[in-house]
């Protein structure tokens, strides 16, 4: 593996009168001899050096990291410490950030933990926050320190799980999208939304954790963006997918709070994306929450009846995403719901009015069987936001083919990737359109690719080429340009769609 840091133990020769040559040059030459060239000494390495190489006879462990045109001396430490080399692994996501500690020596990860993202006190989407830091100055900060501070959890989780201290490791990778990068950096996200749409920042580079608050000494690396929208997750999926060097025809779909999209093979790719909403991780209605302890995860109706699962099986205390959606296929094919998203009272004693909402909605959990007591239910609007919600995801995908003049049935497989799709019912998504009727073997679920690309590059320095070839060759696409996509969202918003021929296995 030709991993982004590499760890070399030198046995150098003590300096003497005839050969006073200093610290950093003895070392700089070794590390020449074994083919590492340029080396950089950053100053906190610097001050290492004396009195730790003359303790240590020159017996010493070198850290290095890969920086593109050089390499950087990350450590240095006494004696012999190859053995134990790791670096981490980092999803940025709007909602949730997963950071892994990898093993450098074998690839394997010896760690993984999951935080939610520190931003959602300032909104549960991307839009919400960038208002937010316009209000003031001061609240681009805010959301930076949020951010740093949920890095700062994982570090000590992870460090507290393994024995290993996690904020000592050399190399980072962050895989995020383009608005989040700009938040970990502590920049002004706005021109990320505003027309031209050119961010600050499309590919920073290498960043010391201490420049970013983050209490890791190490180097951090986050993966280039290809546009305002199409962020460093997605250039990280492909890596992972290797979908850029294949002949066929693929697509890849990452899905969550935002929706992104690539379509294309080893000859062209085109991508675009778009405020998928928070609805489709459950961040919607009054009992909206997201996958945890007491999310009811999974919805049955057999006729007039209702039964549900929930996480780690305890009573309820909202519903999820995955059990949305099973709750939205199961009423319509039960016929709870018209095609329209339209409640039929008649259908369940669990479709009642509620004066307080003044509307109908679907009681999913009784007071009695419901953790804190009270009714849970999703509402007649809650049913048309969520509609609006899936017509967008729908419609970007309709959009994104036409505008590369492919056809459904000659795509070879459709990946579909997040946290959504992993726990969501391919079935049930498909029954109420989120995602067009192919046959069921062209898609493939992926839990976190992500994840995936961040660790393939983390163990393959050689392919961080790649990864600025991707991001600079994908054409993007804004469909906000596009003329008639409010019209095709509006089609998209009926289960599973105005036009039943497109789904002809739902019909």
């Amino acid at each position: 593996m030709d991993t982004f840091s590499v760890k070399e133990y030198l046995q150098i020769k003590m300096p003497t009168e005839d050969t006073p040559l200093s610290d950093q040059r003895r070392i700089e030459l070794a590390l020449n001899a074994l083919g590492y060239a340029p080396v950089c000494f950053p100053l906190q390495v610097l001050r290492k050096l004396y009195p730790l190489c003359r303790d240590a006879n020159f017996d010493i462990t070198v850290t290095l990291v890969h920086r593109e045109q050089d390499w950087v001396v990350t450590d240095i430490a006494a004696g012999d410490t190859t053995a134990h080399h790791y670096g981490l692994a980092v999803d940025y996501g709007s909602t949730t950030v997963i950071m892994a500690l990898v093993d450098l020596r074998s690839g394997a990860v010896i760690a993984e933990e999951t935080a939610v993202n520190g931003q959602v006190a300032y909104g549960t989407d991307i839009l919400t926050r960038i208002t937010y830091s316009l209000e003031d100055n001061s609240h681009i900060s805010h959301l930076q320190a949020a951010t740093a501070a949920t890095f700062r959890q994982l570090l000590d989780a992870l460090t507290e799980a393994t024995g290993i201290e996690a904020g000592k490791l050399p190399i980072m990778t962050v895989s995020g999208n383009t608005t989040m990068i700009h938040f970990l950096l502590g920049l002004n996200a706005w021109p990320v939304f505003a027309s031209p749409y050119a961010p600050v920042t499309a590919d920073p580079g290498f960043l010391w954790g201490g420049e970013l608050g983050l209490a890791f000494e190490g180097l951090v690396y986050c993966i280039p963006s290809a546009s305002n929208y199409v962020g460093g997750d997605i250039i990280s999926g492909l890596l992972a997918l290797d979908m850029h060097k294949q002949e066929e025809v693929s697509m890849f779909f990452d899905i969550g709070t935002n929706g992104e999209l690539v379509l294309g093979n080893r000859d062209w790719m085109v991508a675009g994306a778009g405020a998928a909403g928070p609805a489709l991780e459950g961040y919607i209605s009054k009992f909206g929450m997201r996958a945890a302890p007491g999310a009811i995860d999974s919805v049955k109706i057999r006729g007039a009846e209702l039964t549900y699962t929930t996480i780690e099986n305890r009573r309820p205390l909202g519903i999820c995403g995955s059990g949305i959606i099973d709750l939205l296929a199961q009423m319509r094919q039960n016929s709870w719901i018209d095609r329209a998203g339209n409640l039929d009272p008649s259908a369940s004693c669990r479709i009642l009015w509620l004066p307080e909402e003044g509307e109908y909605a679907a009681v999913y959990a009784t007071a009695e069987e419901s953790e804190t007591g009270i009714p849970l239910f999703f509402s007649q609007t809650d049913i048309r936001q969520y509609l609006d919600t899936k017509a967008a995801a729908y419609t970007m995908v309709d959009c994104l083919m036409e505008t590369a003049g492919v056809q459904p049935e000659s795509l070879s497989r459709l990946y579909l990737s997040g946290a959504f799709p992993a726990h969501s019912d391919l079935e049930a998504a498909i029954a109420i359109g989120i995602f067009p009727d192919l046959p069921r073997e062209k898609y493939q679920v992926l839990k976190n690719s992500s994840l995936d690309g961040a660790k393939a590059l983390l163990l393959d320095h050689t392919r961080l080429a790649e990864a600025k070839s991707l991001a600079e060759n994908i054409y993007c696409v804004q469909f906000a340009s596009i003329p008639d996509f409010l019209i095709r969202m509006q089609a998209a918003k009926f289960i599973p769609h105005t036009d039943m021929a497109r789904f002809p296995s739902v019909q």
